[in-house]
């Protein structure tokens, strides 16, 4: 009576709170903010955050791009690009709009400052001269227009960080004025676009993942326990664990983004580990024939240790992604260990509450299940002890290949690598990448240590720098210190394009920098030099191969800023794209700790279980062989290591040790009863194997429906957890008991 009625008054508890999570989940917010994944807490993030106060965000633009096979030079194209351009600088939220039809040289005479148009664009004869003197001194070649004449760009500068609905009203207004113009060819990329597909990917595939994991689900609780409350009662407790999970997310101030998607679909699969053990235990006792409550009791009492153990360490396996410097995989990581404790606590109380009212389990059916896997699983285990020597043997030469397939993992990433080539975003790109240089942003910021970036000499070495940038790196769209100088040195020739170069001497520098000293405070010119000349931008942008690629670049570019000898100028590379590729080498650093302290863990509850060092070593064994081989076939598959898919190796090795300790702890109940080691083993293999095979199939295919995913990195991580875990499996039933008796058989000789 007393059980009964604790567990009313919890079950009482959970309905106030499943009603209370209930309704937060109606005003669950998404975020698909890119920016969200920078390193916080480091030198790098700290330099880019004061370095984009000083000269404005790197990423705050649209880029709409217009293709004609016979060419955008005639005046039927420009006069519909200007009234375009136009059209979008009066929309709210835009800052600037640049194109070729408003572009200007800068002149200054002895009445002031003017200014002329690059291109004549309402007369096709003017657009002739215009275009050859343009091509003849490359001042606009792949910026804004491309070297082919066939594709212009118009420059989309808008406001910083734009809330969702603001970025998405610009979005569809840009997207209706474009259509509007009824150009033969019209792209549109850009940071706000590329979050709205990204958010609305990811709004999609969390309802897609969560229906494919509860059928696939339910199809494995069937074809195990052959019964209706077998299937609607597990799933009931893993669906309310996610309602809490989400409803304390909203409460909290958590939103949706690309990382908490996946952990709905997680706790799904992780929360119906302890569900089915609890159940898998109670249809056993109701098949040697105890009343249901004592079933149920009995149940608790003999998984509920192991189960306890299990939460734990998975909960720390999600927890020690908060040593990670990347915000929303530190979220994940809390969030999801807040759901499986949930999960925990409802398969404790909830779960053996429902036990109690529905009826009885069919025995006969039960006994007829047990039976097919008791033959299965006393062969396999027949077959271990027959063959340890060719497992140790295979064992070796397995992980001989892995070590080998580890050292040919890259750390790779690009902006839209996660899409694939036929998405229209991956296309759009593709096209700014061939007409216009890419789209991904390159930063160089300098500084001098004496004197202004306008002195001569520093001057002629930026210049000098430039030239590497645009030959060697391919940079296009280059703005920097001694751009500013040859635009200068045009506006003090009326505006002659053919000045479009740095003065020869340093008197005529000297001369240059005094005429034009009181046009050096414009706007324009504070975004790329300071106010007092020491600090600068060079800033650009490039076809984004990936961050090896742009590392190997970054390297070089060093080695020439080195060799040519920057004297009193210092560089340094920064910028949004600079500060994702280096979160992937942070996030590697950071996986590595946080994987050594879920090893750690998992020997301290070994050792408390066993207080046997030799026992928390071979228990280890079996959950690190499978990520090494995982890795190894990572390597050899040429899968590279990014941000999202380096999660993989904490969250599966949290997942595998569960069956460890359901094996263990069992294991060593059999043995404190006093039974013979072969009679433990045998009977914990019988007991715990066909809950470890179930809770494996059911979380290895509940993983495997991320790879209907859209992003190729939620692809890979359902694709290598998936894998993981199976390989897990296996080396549970196979490798462990082998390891077990060696090292009893050896104790019992002592």
């Amino acid at each position: 009576m007393k059980f009964k009625g604790l567990l009313n008054f919890g079950v009482l508890i959970i309905v106030v709170l499943t009603a209370v999570f209930g309704a937060a989940c109606f005003n669950v917010q998404f975020d698909s903010d890119f920016e969200r994944f920078f390193p916080i807490d480091s030198d790098d993030a700290d330099f880019y955050y004061a370095y984009r106060q000083k000269f404005g965000s790197d990423n705050e633009f649209l880029m709409v791009g217009i293709f004609d096979s016979a060419g955008v030079y005639s005046s039927t194209i420009l006069e519909k690009v200007d009234s375009l351009s136009q059209r979008i600088e009066k929309l709210d939220n835009v800052k600037r709009v640049l194109s070729i039809t408003n572009a200007e040289l800068p002149v200054i005479g002895s009445f002031g400052a003017a200014s002329l148009p690059v291109l004549r664009y309402t007369n096709d004869t003017l657009i002739r001269l215009d275009t050859e003197l343009m091509n003849q001194h490359q001042m606009f070649e792949g910026s804004l227009v491309d070297k082919q004449g066939k594709a212009l760009c118009i420059i989309v500068q808008h406001k910083e960080q734009l809330p969702r609905d603001k970025a998405d009203t610009l979005l569809g207004a840009i997207e209706k004025l474009t259509a509007q113009m009824h150009f033969n060819d019209c792209r549109i990329s850009g940071k706000i676009k590329s979050e709205q597909s990204y958010l609305y990917k990811t709004q999609h595939e969390l309802l897609v993942f969560m229906s494919i994991s509860a059928v696939l689900v339910m199809i494995f609780l069937w074809l195990t326990f052959r019964n209706a409350w077998g299937v609607v009662l597990p799933i009931t407790v893993v669906l309310l664990s996610i309602v809490w999970t989400i409803g304390i997310m909203t409460l909290t101030g958590k939103a949706i983004d690309i990382m908490v998607i996946l952990m709905p679909c997680i706790l799904f699969v992780v929360g119906m580990s302890d569900v089915i053990h609890i159940a898998s235990q109670f249809y056993e006792k109701i098949e040697e024939g105890f009343p249901r409550d004592e079933a149920i009791r009995l149940a608790l009492k003999e998984v509920g240790f192991a189960t306890f153990l299990t939460c734990i360490s998975t909960m720390v396996a999600f927890l020690t992604l908060n040593t990670t410097s990347i915000q929303p995989i530190r979220d994940f990581g809390t969030y999801t260990a807040i759901g499986v404790a949930i999960a925990y606590l409802l398969s404790v109380t909830l779960l053996p509450w429902m036990l109690m009212r529905v009826k009885n389990p069919n025995r006969f059916k039960i006994h007829t299940v047990n039976v097919r896997w008791d033959k299965f699983l006393r062969r396999l285990l027949m077959w271990v002890f027959r063959n340890p020597l060719k497992i140790g043997i295979s064992t070796i030469i397995l992980l001989s290949i892995a070590v080998w397939g580890v050292l040919q993992i890259d750390v790779n990433n690009s902006v839209l690598d996660d899409l694939s080539k036929d998405d229209p975003i991956k296309q759009d790109f593709g096209f700014f990448d061939t007409h216009f240089g890419g789209v991904r942003g390159f930063e160089l910021a300098v500084s001098s240590e004496k004197g202004s970036l306008l002195d001569y000499e520093s001057i002629q070495f930026i210049d000098k720098l430039d030239t590497y940038l645009v030959d060697s790196m391919h940079l296009s769209a280059l703005v920097s210190p001694a751009r500013i100088c040859r635009l200068l040195n045009i506006a003090r020739h009326d505006g002659d394009a053919a000045f479009y170069k740095l003065p020869a001497s340093r008197s005529e520098h000297e001369a240059l920098m005094e005429s034009v000293s009181a046009y050096l405070k414009d706007r324009r010119i504070r975004e790329i030099l300071s106010k007092n000349f020491t600090q600068g931008r060079i800033a650009g942008r490039i076809v984004d191969k990936g961050s090896l690629a742009v590392s190997k670049k970054n390297k070089l570019l060093n080695n020439w800023l080195q060799r040519n000898g920057s004297g009193h100028l210092k560089f340094r590379i920064t910028g949004s794209s600079d500060l994702i590729d280096k979160s992937n080498q942070y996030l590697t650093q950071n996986m590595l700790e946080g994987l050594s302290l879920d090893v750690l863990v998992l020997m301290l509850i070994i050792g408390l279980m066993f207080r046997s060092l030799r026992m928390m070593l071979i228990s280890i064994l079996p959950n690190l062989i499978p990520l090494l081989i995982t890795a190894g076939i990572m390597g050899i598959a040429g899968i590279e290591m990014k941000v999202t898919i380096s999660i993989i190796f904490s969250i599966a090795f949290g997942i595998a040790i569960d069956d460890t300790l359901h094996l263990l702890s069992r294991f060593k109940l059999e043995l404190d009863k006093g039974r013979s080691l072969p009679f433990a083993m045998r009977t914990t293999f019988l007991s715990t194997g066909k809950a470890m095979i179930l809770t494996a199939m059911v979380i290895a295919s509940g993983f495997a429906t991320l790879m209907f995913s859209d992003f190729k990195s939620t692809f890979y991580v359902g694709l290598l957890i998936s894998l993981t875990l199976v390989i897990a499996l296996l080396a549970e039933l196979v490798l462990m008991p082998v390891l077990l008796v060696f090292l009893y058989r050896k104790k019992q000789k002592r």
